[in-house]
């Protein structure tokens, strides 16, 4: 299996290959960085454009040394200049050839600094390929030999009936990282939380006790169903609230060696599409976000 990185033109230190290089690491996979070379189609008979190709075939050249120098020791790395006829398709070739587990890409230029902001080559890639896309925050970074600490699972309506979870939790366990699920809570509680509480001083800490006992045995329940881990004991569970998505993501505490697993509805042809929910959560990630597509699953029981 491979981590596929694909390169943004213009960046001097891209976020990608940052992610790319922690996650590579992290699970001992091959990393394939690729930039890509846009050429026309059909061909321009005259090769009016020629010097323009050259110079974009030696601006991708610069891209994937530096790269190369920011990866740094790692023996299992490989880069790629790929000509397609548009970045996206060069990028799911590399990923087909390659047997990629993942395609690791940045986010968008004109979005916020240290957030994700799915730009349209992402876009693209994540309504075609057929495995998960991960996306770097603008200006993310790691120190060389960094690994994944913790996987963040972002938990919502319907996921009990679904294998994110699971998938979360076979990644967490593939790399010694701790598991954690996520809740966020968007909407005024703490009135609901001051009528229960009797004290408005505790109301906050009331309403996400209450939360967590409601969740855990939801997640243990998955968590038995949908994989071999234990119980939900190892499991941390903590809840975001906040009167919008920015404020109910900032409200928990954050690594900067961590991922967000967010699942994403897969069409018939594979192709991932984000629900109003997950795309909310996704802008607002002050880390590394993973779409996985998730599916419906029966119980052993159920499966025999």
């Amino acid at each position: 299996m491979t981590v596929v990185v694909g390169l943004a033109p213009g960046e001097a230190v891209p976020p990608a290959v940052a992610l790319g290089a922690m996650l590579a690491r992290s699970v001992n996979q091959r990393l394939v960085v690729t930039a890509v070379v846009p050429e026309p189609w059909p061909p321009n008979p005259y090769r009016s454009d020629e010097e323009f190709l050259t110079y974009q075939a030696r601006a991708a050249e610069k891209a994937l040394g530096e790269a190369q120098a920011q990866v740094g020791e790692y023996p299992m790395a490989d880069y790629v200049l790929r000509r397609a006829r548009s970045v996206s398709s060069g990028l799911l070739d590399v990923a087909e050839e390659n047997d990629a587990s993942c395609v690791v890409l940045g986010s968008s230029s004109s979005g916020a600094l240290n957030r994700v902001a799915i730009g349209g080559i992402a876009d693209r890639i994540l309504h075609s390929a057929g495995v998960p896309v991960a996306v770097a925050p603008r200006g993310f970074s790691f120190r060389p030999g960094r690994r994944l600490s913790r996987v963040t699972v972002a938990f919502g309506r319907g996921d009990g009936d679904s294998d994110l979870l699971a998938q979360a939790t076979d990644r967490a366990l593939a790399v010694g990282a701790r598991l954690r699920v996520a809740c966020f809570a968007v909407e005024p509680l703490a009135p609901i939380a001051t009528a229960l509480a009797g004290a408005a001083a505790d109301a906050e800490d009331l309403v996400t006790d209450r939360w967590v006992a409601y969740l855990k045995p939801i997640i243990a329940a998955t968590l038995e169903r949908t994989t071999s881990h234990p119980s939900a004991d190892a499991v941390d569970i903590v809840v975001g609230q906040g009167s919008s998505w920015a404020a109910a993501l900032t409200d928990i505490a954050w690594t900067d060696d961590e991922i967000l697993v967010i699942g994403t509805t897969s069409s018939p042809v594979g192709r991932l599409f984000l629900g109003s929910h997950a795309a909310k959560i996704v802008r607002h990630s002050p880390v590394p976000v993973m779409l996985v597509a998730r599916s419906a699953v029966a119980s052993p029981a159920e499966s025999h």
